[in-house]
């Protein structure tokens, strides 16, 4: 490329790396060199980048599922706050599977990543822990390791749980049950734990109800869990995930139980699609910007600097209310 340019290999360099005000290049050669690279369709090697500065500019992430309307908007919310940064951010899909997630961390590994964003699946402890004594950049995100001494983000579970449950009660229900996934990852049993927590705070331990179902099929699995609770007289549910909520509600149009006339309903992460329901659903909304920004950050700060404490970040929700939980 710098001999289509006319230009010095070392000068094409300085431009393509953003170092061009640097060392003094001018505008107008600058833009020259960036034309000719588009029009050669220029592709930088990351490997040969890493290897002159130490960095490759890329980062991995690793969510559940990207096609999951909670995921998407937050991975697209990081590829673009990474690109502000100067950065490239890689995604893959782990479909709650550790060997799966083990393959994708090892493929993006071997490419080059400065460091990793990675929403953990059940039993990632050893993974984590093998990343950490590798001295591979790391944060944790949605769902936090306490064992394990590593950055996170991730939303304030219990107090969404407590705020979302005592909504319902207030609102005149009593027999309130809870729908989850029967996983020990933290985001879920901090979930739970805000539910039987606002529940037995007003005086209704006695008609804790929790239903539980394994992630695989849970479409179909959830529909058996929600006849079983709406027949022993629950009043209203909340739904412990995105996915749950909305497999919920199509289960319940179809099978005809009238929200919230004859079931209120609270959901969890929910966006644009639980205004479309009929009625809209209540959930708790996530500050997606914020938690992508600030797993961003500070994966960066800990790729540039060698002497960046292991942060924690808690997040708050905020309850949007909508008629399917609206007083009895």
């Amino acid at each position: 490329m710098a001999q289509k340019a006319g230009v010095s290999t070392a000068l094409v360099s300085f431009v393509l790396n953003g170092q061009g005000h640097k060392y003094r290049v001018k505008e107008e050669t600058a833009e020259y060199i960036l034309n000719v690279a588009r029009e050669m369709n220029y592709q930088p090697n990351i490997a040969a980048k890493k290897l002159r500065s130490g960095r490759s500019e890329t980062i991995g992430v690793v969510v559940p599922d990207i096609s999951n309307p909670f995921f998407a908007h937050i991975v697209r919310c990081m590829e673009d706050w990474a690109s502000q940064r100067g950065y490239v951010a890689f995604f893959g899909s782990s479909d709650e599977n550790t060997q799966k997630t083990q393959s994708i961390v090892s493929s993006l590994i071997n490419r080059g990543v400065d460091g990793l964003i990675l929403v953990p699946t059940e039993h990632s402890e050893e993974l984590v822990s093998s990343l950490l004594k590798g001295n591979t950049p790391i944060v944790l995100l949605d769902r936090p390791i306490r064992d394990l001494n590593v950055s996170s983000v991730a939303l304030n579970n219990f107090q969404a749980a407590y705020v979302a449950t005592e909504h319902l009660v207030k609102n005149g229900y009593r027999n309130i049950g809870m729908i989850g996934y029967d996983i020990a990852l933290s985001h879920m049993q901090d979930r739970l734990r805000g539910y039987r927590k606002a529940m037995d705070d007003n005086g209704l331990y006695d008609l804790i109800n929790i239903g539980y179902f394994k992630y695989v099929n849970s479409a179909r699995t959830v529909s058996r869990v929600i006849q079983k609770m709406f027949a022993s007289g629950v009043e209203a549910l909340l739904f412990g995930t995105n996915t749950i909520s909305i497999a919920g509600m199509y289960y319940l149009i179809e099978a005809g139980i009238r929200v919230p006339d004859e079931l209120g309903v609270v959901g969890f992460d929910g966006g644009e699609a639980f205004d479309f329901f009929n009625p809209s659903v209540t959930y708790v909304r996530q500050p997606i910007e914020v938690l992508a920004q600030k797993s961003v950050d500070i994966l960066l700060d800990a790729i540039t600097s060698s002497n960046v404490s292991i942060q924690s970040v808690q997040v708050e929700g905020e309850l949007v209310v909508q008629a399917s939980s609206r007083p009895r």
